[in-house]
């Protein structure tokens, strides 16, 4: 699983997709399977541009591979999409907290077998 997280660059860029409740319209997280509007199990995927801002991260040790008791740091977030759900991430690079300013991120790539998607950190300007 965490293998996939250390190789170089990835330059498959595949689409971002959300949930999308087909009876009400909310948007909703990647891995929703009940609408927290209408509580419909009717989701579909719908096109997302993937961008938005850290609400709260953590560094967490993984291994650095399936065959390695080795362990590197990582950081898992939760990010908040500009469209409105939140979804959990793991970000490329180390998030600084700059003041009040929020940390601005946008979606890079999936991931092989794992289930959060890979975020890299935007310039800021």
């Amino acid at each position: 699983m965490h293998d996939q997280l250390h190789r170089p660059a990835i330059t498959v860029h595949d689409d971002f997709t959300i949930c999308r409740c087909d009876w009400c319209e909310t948007l909703l997280s990647p891995d929703t399977a009940v609408c927290s509007s209408c509580h419909s199990t009717e989701i579909s995927r719908t096109g997302s541009p993937g961008c938005g801002s850290i609400v709260s991260w953590t560094v967490v040790e993984v291994f650095a591979s399936r065959t390695s008791n080795d362990r590197v740091p990582q950081t898992i977030a939760i990010v908040a999409l500009d469209e409105g759900p939140w979804t959990y991430a793991w970000i490329t690079g180390a998030p600084r907290a700059n003041g009040k300013a929020p940390i601005r991120v946008r979606y890079h790539h999936m991931i092989p077998g794992e289930p959060y998607p890979m975020f890299v950190l935007q310039a800021t300007r």
